[in-house]
Protein backbone atom coordinates (compact mmCIF):
# COMPACT_ATOMS: atom_id res chain seq x y z
CA UNK A 1 0.00 0.00 0.00
CA UNK A 2 1.47 3.32 -1.05
CA UNK A 3 1.72 5.79 1.78
CA UNK A 4 2.02 9.52 1.45
CA UNK A 5 3.75 10.47 4.67
CA UNK A 6 4.22 14.04 5.81
CA UNK A 7 7.80 15.27 5.18
CA UNK A 8 8.20 16.12 8.89
CA UNK A 9 7.12 12.59 9.78
CA UNK A 10 9.64 11.12 7.33
CA UNK A 11 12.47 13.10 8.88
CA UNK A 12 11.33 12.21 12.43
CA UNK A 13 11.36 8.52 11.51
CA UNK A 14 15.08 8.80 10.78
CA UNK A 15 15.88 10.23 14.21
CA UNK A 16 17.82 8.19 16.75
CA UNK A 17 15.11 8.26 19.41
CA UNK A 18 11.53 7.32 18.60
CA UNK A 19 8.53 7.24 20.92
CA UNK A 20 5.94 5.16 19.11
CA UNK A 21 2.39 4.37 20.16
CA UNK A 22 -0.02 2.04 18.39
CA UNK A 23 -3.68 3.04 18.37
CA UNK A 24 -6.42 0.53 17.66
CA UNK A 25 -10.09 1.05 16.87
CA UNK A 26 -12.53 -1.82 17.29
CA UNK A 27 -15.74 -0.94 15.47
CA UNK A 28 -18.08 -3.07 17.58
CA UNK A 29 -21.69 -2.01 18.29
CA UNK A 30 -20.07 0.68 20.44
CA UNK A 31 -16.60 1.62 19.20
CA UNK A 32 -13.69 0.84 21.54
CA UNK A 33 -10.29 2.56 21.44
CA UNK A 34 -7.04 1.19 22.92
CA UNK A 35 -3.36 2.04 22.81
CA UNK A 36 -0.26 0.15 23.86
CA UNK A 37 1.32 3.39 25.10
CA UNK A 38 1.69 3.98 28.82
CA UNK A 39 -0.60 7.03 28.72
CA UNK A 40 -4.09 7.66 27.31
CA UNK A 41 -3.95 9.36 23.92
CA UNK A 42 -6.55 11.67 22.41
CA UNK A 43 -6.84 11.50 18.62
CA UNK A 44 -9.50 12.43 16.05
CA UNK A 45 -9.27 9.53 13.65
CA UNK A 46 -10.70 9.86 10.13
CA UNK A 47 -12.00 6.27 10.33
CA UNK A 48 -13.63 6.41 13.77
CA UNK A 49 -17.40 5.95 13.76
CA UNK A 50 -17.68 8.67 16.44
CA UNK A 51 -17.22 12.31 15.59
CA UNK A 52 -14.52 14.34 17.29
CA UNK A 53 -11.47 13.20 19.22
CA UNK A 54 -11.57 9.87 21.01
CA UNK A 55 -9.49 8.71 23.93
CA UNK A 56 -7.39 5.65 23.20
CA UNK A 57 -7.09 3.93 26.57
CA UNK A 58 -3.77 2.75 27.94
CA UNK A 59 -5.21 0.26 30.40
CA UNK A 60 -2.89 -2.55 29.43
CA UNK A 61 -5.67 -4.34 27.52
CA UNK A 62 -4.04 -4.05 24.07
CA UNK A 63 -0.77 -5.96 24.14
CA UNK A 64 0.37 -5.91 20.52
CA UNK A 65 0.05 -7.40 17.07
CA UNK A 66 1.91 -9.63 14.66
CA UNK A 67 3.88 -8.63 11.61
CA UNK A 68 2.16 -6.77 8.81
CA UNK A 69 3.54 -7.93 5.48
CA UNK A 70 2.80 -5.79 2.46
CA UNK A 71 3.30 -6.64 -1.19
CA UNK A 72 2.30 -5.01 -4.42
CA UNK A 73 0.15 -8.05 -5.28
CA UNK A 74 -3.48 -8.26 -4.26
CA UNK A 75 -3.63 -10.84 -1.50
CA UNK A 76 -5.28 -11.38 1.83
CA UNK A 77 -3.23 -9.96 4.67
CA UNK A 78 -3.91 -11.50 8.07
CA UNK A 79 -3.00 -9.99 11.39
CA UNK A 80 -3.18 -11.38 14.92
CA UNK A 81 -3.99 -8.71 17.51
CA UNK A 82 -3.41 -9.69 21.12
CA UNK A 83 -5.23 -8.43 24.20
CA UNK A 84 -4.99 -9.46 27.81
CA UNK A 85 -7.72 -11.84 28.91
CA UNK A 86 -6.86 -11.67 32.60
CA UNK A 87 -9.34 -8.82 32.93
CA UNK A 88 -12.69 -10.07 31.61
CA UNK A 89 -13.49 -6.66 30.09
CA UNK A 90 -11.85 -7.47 26.78
CA UNK A 91 -13.39 -10.94 26.55
CA UNK A 92 -16.80 -9.41 27.26
CA UNK A 93 -16.31 -6.99 24.36
CA UNK A 94 -16.02 -9.90 21.97
CA UNK A 95 -18.54 -12.27 23.52
CA UNK A 96 -21.25 -9.62 24.06
CA UNK A 97 -21.02 -8.17 20.54
CA UNK A 98 -21.40 -9.41 17.01
CA UNK A 99 -17.68 -9.47 16.29
CA UNK A 100 -17.52 -11.26 12.94
CA UNK A 101 -16.73 -8.90 10.06
CA UNK A 102 -16.37 -5.87 12.34
CA UNK A 103 -13.84 -3.31 11.23
CA UNK A 104 -10.50 -2.94 13.01
CA UNK A 105 -8.19 -0.01 12.20
CA UNK A 106 -4.65 0.20 13.49
CA UNK A 107 -2.67 3.44 13.55
CA UNK A 108 0.92 4.14 14.46
CA UNK A 109 1.84 7.51 15.99
CA UNK A 110 5.04 9.27 16.90
CA UNK A 111 4.92 10.98 20.28
CA UNK A 112 6.71 14.28 20.74
CA UNK A 113 8.84 15.30 23.74
CA UNK A 114 5.66 16.20 25.67
CA UNK A 115 4.22 12.72 24.93
CA UNK A 116 1.49 14.18 22.74
CA UNK A 117 0.74 13.49 19.10
CA UNK A 118 0.47 15.80 16.14
CA UNK A 119 -2.05 14.67 13.51
CA UNK A 120 0.74 14.85 10.91
CA UNK A 121 2.69 12.29 12.96
CA UNK A 122 0.03 9.53 12.73
CA UNK A 123 -0.46 7.10 9.86
CA UNK A 124 -2.81 4.22 9.20
CA UNK A 125 -0.97 0.95 9.59
CA UNK A 126 -3.66 -1.66 8.93
CA UNK A 127 -7.37 -1.79 8.12
CA UNK A 128 -9.26 -5.05 8.23
CA UNK A 129 -12.17 -7.06 9.56
CA UNK A 130 -12.40 -9.54 12.44
CA UNK A 131 -12.66 -13.11 11.18
CA UNK A 132 -12.19 -15.10 14.40
CA UNK A 133 -10.85 -15.02 17.94
CA UNK A 134 -9.13 -17.39 20.32
CA UNK A 135 -8.42 -17.42 24.04
CA UNK A 136 -5.24 -18.97 25.38
CA UNK A 137 -4.81 -19.60 29.10
CA UNK A 138 -1.82 -20.66 31.14
CA UNK A 139 -1.33 -20.96 34.89
CA UNK A 140 -0.17 -17.34 35.10
CA UNK A 141 -1.93 -15.42 32.35
CA UNK A 142 -4.55 -15.44 29.60
CA UNK A 143 -4.62 -13.83 26.16
CA UNK A 144 -7.35 -13.01 23.70
CA UNK A 145 -6.20 -12.98 20.07
CA UNK A 146 -8.33 -11.49 17.32
CA UNK A 147 -7.69 -12.77 13.80
CA UNK A 148 -8.13 -9.83 11.47
CA UNK A 149 -8.12 -10.09 7.67
CA UNK A 150 -7.57 -7.31 5.17
CA UNK A 151 -10.22 -5.92 2.88
CA UNK A 152 -9.42 -8.62 0.31
CA UNK A 153 -10.55 -11.47 2.57
CA UNK A 154 -13.63 -12.15 0.41
CA UNK A 155 -11.91 -11.33 -2.86
CA UNK A 156 -12.53 -14.77 -4.40
CA UNK A 157 -15.98 -15.26 -2.86
CA UNK A 158 -18.72 -16.12 -5.34
CA UNK A 159 -21.27 -13.32 -5.20
CA UNK A 160 -24.98 -14.05 -5.09
CA UNK A 161 -24.82 -17.40 -3.28
CA UNK A 162 -27.66 -18.36 -0.96
CA UNK A 163 -28.09 -21.24 1.47
CA UNK A 164 -31.05 -22.77 -0.34
CA UNK A 165 -31.57 -25.64 -2.77
CA UNK A 166 -31.99 -23.45 -5.87
CA UNK A 167 -28.67 -21.69 -5.38
CA UNK A 168 -26.92 -24.98 -4.63
CA UNK A 169 -28.38 -26.62 -7.73
CA UNK A 170 -27.30 -23.70 -9.90
CA UNK A 171 -23.64 -24.32 -9.08
CA UNK A 172 -23.74 -28.08 -8.31
CA UNK A 173 -26.65 -29.62 -10.25
CA UNK A 174 -26.39 -33.10 -8.70
CA UNK A 175 -26.01 -31.97 -5.06
CA UNK A 176 -29.26 -32.28 -3.06
CA UNK A 177 -27.72 -31.45 0.33
CA UNK A 178 -29.82 -28.30 0.76
CA UNK A 179 -33.13 -29.80 -0.42
CA UNK A 180 -34.73 -30.14 3.02
CA UNK A 181 -32.74 -27.47 4.81
CA UNK A 182 -35.70 -25.06 5.21
CA UNK A 183 -37.66 -27.68 7.17
CA UNK A 184 -34.82 -28.48 9.61
CA UNK A 185 -34.90 -25.15 11.44
CA UNK A 186 -37.72 -22.73 10.94
CA UNK A 187 -36.03 -19.81 12.71
CA UNK A 188 -33.44 -19.44 9.93
CA UNK A 189 -34.61 -17.10 7.19
CA UNK A 190 -33.87 -18.96 3.97
CA UNK A 191 -33.56 -16.51 1.13
CA UNK A 192 -35.88 -13.95 2.76
CA UNK A 193 -34.93 -10.49 3.97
Amino acid sequence: MTRSLDSTLESNLTSKQLRIADLIELHLSTAVYFTNAFIDISYDSPTAPDSGANTYLAQGQFLGFGAVNETRDIRVANLAITFTAVDFTTIALVLNNDYIDRRVVLYRALLNDNLAIDTNQVWQYFDGRISDFSIRETDNTAQLTLSVSSQFADYEKTAGRRTNNESQQRFFSTDVGMEFAPQIQTDIKWGRV
